[in-house]
């Protein structure tokens, strides 16, 4: 009987989790990550950082493909409103990505080393600032670039790699 009951709990074990793996949410798309609130999408053909990006899209998938790589790279880019500097925009997508189930970093030994030096520089360049975070097989890099001439203008882009 104590065999049975072993088994039984064994196969009921095996069967959860099998069907909580089929359940597990497809990757995000870029489109469904938050936008930060009063940013401007920065479209192909009305922008330079849009067209880049756009661009930035086309190599990748090629490289990709030529390479017989799965995954893709999506990007967007955002003008940001005057008072979205580095603190607002990093409080933003850390609780709005935290609330979606991202890790902030890029996760394991490695990525925490990485988001320490990420966070010395991010505070040593007022122009530059990145943050990263994982969900699945998903990375997800937040950079705010400020003008160098008017630093209260700034531009955000999101970049998802997706494995």
């Amino acid at each position: 009987m104590r065999t049975l009951s072993r088994s039984v709990l064994i196969i009921f074990a095996s069967l959860t989790m099998l069907l909580l793996s089929a359940c597990g949410s497809s990757p995000a798309t870029i489109a469904e990550l938050p936008m930060y609130p009063g940013a401007s999408e920065l479209k192909p053909g009305e922008s330079v950082i849009g067209d880049t990006l756009a661009q930035n899209g086309q190599q990748d998938a090629a490289m990709r493909e030529a390479m017989g790589l799965g995954g893709s790279t999506e990007q967007r880019g955002f003008s940001l409103p005057a008072d979205a500097d580095w603190a607002a925009v990093e409080s933003f997508y850390n609780e709005q990505l935290k609330a979606a189930g991202w890790t902030e970093g890029m996760g394991g030994m490695g990525g925490a080393m990485a988001s320490q030096m990420l966070e010395q520089a991010n505070q040593g360049n007022e122009l530059f600032q990145t943050a990263m975070y994982t969900k699945g097989k998903q990375v997800l890099s937040v950079i705010r670039l400020a003008s160098p001439i008017d630093p209260n203008t700034a531009e955000l882009i999101l970049s998802l790699s997706t494995q």
